[in-house]
């Protein structure tokens, strides 16, 4: 009798145990991560240009080819690109003419359509989702997502081919020569594979440094604007990884009062996977849980 009231005893803690691991993985918190904010210099290959003024680094409508980064002492060149892509809100404008365009458009330096240096994306306004990752997946750093401040919101989901961690941004800014090298804000939330926010980050203007090269851009019949400075800024997942990040800017036209302008985010993105493997928060939670319940285990037996 004794001995069965043992096994009894031992079944019932296994089991509530094994409940409360479970409950703890089902009700994880959606925002279980944090992201990091650094600086980085960017390396590109970029033509020439014969500037009286000194202040253009290149020739601002070709191509530009990014190379590698540099921070933390470290030298980055294999990056992940955008490989899919998918719009969620791309609120609407009237142009003069009666015509409708959303605030997303797919821009590009005027020239790299004849510099063979390597692919860039359209020059188009109401890019389809693989506009956005022809503009976006590739290395060229004169290929953009162009955000108008002509309307409230956009925002777009972008994912990667494999888990990442970090996630280099860059930003259309001022004049060349001037002091400022980004002028938009952009929130960046990453998903994970069921859709839910586990970390997020608002990009801001003044937290961007020069990446020491220069953009125009042009988006046919829209605009063909520039040179820009460009700025750049780094963020990184602390502790696991993502393929999916939802990338979000509202208040572009500045209407709303009480709500932050962004400004309409000129941007590119590229991410990499850096040293220091992260682990997955749910593993973390359920090899702590496990340790706990064979700890229950354990006193229950004694």
């Amino acid at each position: 009798m004794a001995i069965r009231a043992a096994s009894s005893l031992r079944l019932i803690a296994t089991t509530a145990a094994s409940i409360s691991m479970a409950s703890l993985v089902v009700t994880l918190p959606a925002m279980a991560a944090s992201f990091t904010q650094f600086s980085f210099k960017t390396n590109v290959t970029a033509s020439p240009i014969n500037d009286p003024t000194g202040n253009l680094l290149n020739d601002p409508t070709r191509d530009i080819r990014l190379d590698s980064v540099v921070f933390n002492g470290n030298t980055i060149s294999n990056f992940e690109v955008v490989k899919q892509a998918k719009i969620l809100q791309n609120d609407t404008y009237r142009l003069d003419d009666g015509s409708v365009l959303g605030v997303l458009h797919s821009g590009r330096g005027p020239n790299t359509p004849g510099d063979n240096l390597l692919g860039e994306g359209p020059s188009k306004p109401n890019p389809t989702n693989q506009d956005i990752v022809n503009s976006l997946g590739n290395l060229n750093l004169n290929s953009i997502l162009v955000t108008r401040e002509n309307a409230n919101k956009a925002s777009i989901e972008v994912s990667f081919e494999n888990p990442v961690n970090t996630f280099l941004f860059w930003e259309r800014g001022g004049t060349p020569g001037g002091a400022v090298a980004g002028d938009s804000d952009l929130l960046v939330e990453a998903l994970d594979d069921n859709n839910a926010v586990v970390a997020s980050y608002k990009i801001l203007r003044q937290n961007y440094t020069k990446a020491d090269y220069n953009i125009s851009t042009e988006v046919i019949p829209v605009l063909n604007n520039g040179p820009f400075n460009i700025g750049s800024q780094g963020i990184r997942l602390d502790g696991i990884t993502t393929k999916t990040l939802r990338l979000t800017s509202s208040n572009n036209n500045g209407l709303l009062a009480g709500v932050p302008n962004d400004n309409g985010p000129d941007f590119k993105i590229v991410a990499a996977k850096t040293v220091g493997e992260p682990t997955t928060i749910v593993g973390a939670l359920v090899v702590g849980s496990l340790g706990a319940v064979l700890k229950r285990k354990r006193t229950v037996a004694g």
